[in-house]
Formats: structure tokens, sequence, C-alpha cells
């Protein structure tokens, strides 16, 4: 299980549950074990640690799992799908000692293969403790950050969590690009990833219903929903959306794969999504890891 905490160096990586395909697995980088090693024994000496989550776990300010979105084992972001002229989104928890500075970066190669976002987290205090959602973008990569944040006022606060947003260009080629979230702090920690450009576009639509983003409270999941619940009835709902909360961000995805499925069995994503429902706010996956399969394996 990947938690913050520990310092997570990913030296060669899988597809995890996302779809496989030769045509993916082509011209795949690869990782010096031996110097990522080397590298990865220093910063355990400073307690600095850099996890990489889906838009459905969210994190809180001492580095847990918010109890909402809890289930099972968090998926481990490696290698994630993504379609052309559509968005990916992850979550960034940054883990180091209180009264430490860091800088945060974002690396691709090449440079111009997709158009990065990044956002500050801010966190809320609820009935069920600490959860983050409303973003706000920072503008300068790198990102230099303090623990604790003292914009927070969060006590004995040792996470700062940040939105990673990624817009893939309609030009994109497969088999995709690599991705690295770096975090400096005296050594440097690394979370590499393999972005994986699926060969399908996200279509334009013209839906105008606007639905209310459920509470925060509520599981991560919560959000995602209702495009489901909507596209099934034959509902399309307007991509026009403010990306300025993780629910919104959660919400946009979720129109985003609804708009992708009107190119798949309507009978066969209704199907799999009353069986779809699981412990854990991450089940949802299983429904964009369909519909991206469907699409590719036509």
């Amino acid at each position: 299980m990947l938690r913050p905490g520990r310092v997570i160096f990913l030296v060669s990586p899988k597809p995890a549950d996302d779809i496989r395909s030769s045509e993916f697995r082509r011209g795949r980088p690869r990782t010096c074990l031996a110097s990522f090693l080397l590298a990865a024994a220093l910063p355990l000496l400073h307690g600095q640690s850099l996890t990489v989550y889906s838009e459905f776990q969210r994190v809180d300010p001492f580095g847990e799992i918010v109890a909402a979105d809890r289930g099972a084992t968090p998926r481990e972001i490696l290698s994630p799908a993504a379609p052309r002229g559509g968005f990916v989104s992850f979550h960034v928890a940054v883990t180091v000692p209180p009264g430490s500075n860091y800088f945060l970066y974002v690396v691709t190669t090449p440079v111009n293969a997709c158009r990065i976002a990044l956002y500050k987290e801010e966190f809320r205090k609820t009935g069920d403790g600490w959860i983050p959602d409303a973003l706000e973008p920072v503008t300068h990569l790198p990102h230099f950050g303090a623990m604790p944040d003292p914009a927070a006022k969060i006590p004995n606060q040792t996470t700062r969590v940040y939105l990673l947003d990624v817009w893939i260009p309609p030009e994109a080629r497969p088999p995709g690009f690599r991705l690295e979230v770096q975090l400096k702090m005296g050594d440097w920690t690394v979370w590499p990833m393999e972005i994986r450009v699926l060969p399908v576009s996200v279509p334009a639509t013209s839906g105008d219903v606007t639905r209310p983003l459920p509470s925060i409270e509520e599981s991560a999941d919560a959000s995602a929903r209702r495009p489901v619940e909507d596209f099934l009835a034959g509902v399309t709902e307007s991509h026009e959306i403010d990306a300025d909360t993780v629910r919104a961000i959660i919400r946009r995805n979720a129109v985003q794969d609804m708009a992708l499925a009107t190119q798949v069995d309507r009978e066969g994503l209704k199907r799999l999504w009353t069986g779809a429902h699981a412990a854990g706010a991450e089940w949802y996956l299983r429904v964009r890891d369909w519909i991206y399969r469907q699409l590719t394996h036509r």
C-alpha cells in the first residue's frame, strides 16, 4: 500500500489496473535501478515523502486518506491512460518535517507534451476532520512551499496537498510521454509516471444541464455519480464547469467520461454501473477503465 510518510521511488512502472496493449508498451522509457536506489536512501534520513493519488483519494493535512474516501488499497498511479483532448487529474501529497521548506517541480518529456495546471488544495474543517476542496492556482513552477503552511494555520500539519491537472492536446499521439513530479528538500524525491495517450478523442458535446455539486463531506465518488446517472437516463450534462474545487474537477472528468461513453454500448455500461459500486471512492475507476477498453479494442 502506498502511503504518505514514506519515500516512494517507482522503478519499473507497470500498467496497474489500467488497460494494456502492446501499442502502449512500445517505446517505454527505462529507469536506472541502481541510480534510483542510491538516491532513495538520502531522503529517508530527512523524512520527506511524495505520493501521487487518483482524484478519488483526498488527503488530509496529516498525510492520511480522508475517512469518506477510504476503502481498498489505493490504486498505484504509475502509467495512467488519458484520451486526446481530455483531462487526467491527480492529488500530489507532500509530507516533510515541520519547519522545513521545499520546492515542487513537474517535468514532462518532451517538454510540450501536455498542458499542466497545478493547484494548492485548501483544507476545510468538517465534523469528520480536515478535507481539501477549494483550489488555488500555482502560478509559478518550481513551487516553493513551507511546512506547516502559514496560510492554512492547521496545528501539527505535516502534509500539503496539490491537484495536478493534465490536459492532453488533440494532436497527441500514442504511446504517450513521461511525466515526473519532483520534490526537493536538500535531496530529491521523484515520482515518475508514463502518461499513456489513448488513440481516441473526447468529442464535443452540446449539453446544457448543470447539476449542483454534492457536499464536501460526501465521498469523492459522489461528484462522479450524477453524470453517469444522467447519461444512462439520456441527459447530457454541460462541460462548462468551473474547475475551482476538487469536487468540480471530479465532476468535469466524469462528464468527459460520459462524452466518450456515447461511442460505446450504453446497455453494457448500464450493466457495469449496476454492479460496480464497492467500498471506497475509487470504485468509479472501474467504470472509466471499462469505457477506455471498449474504445481501444473495437
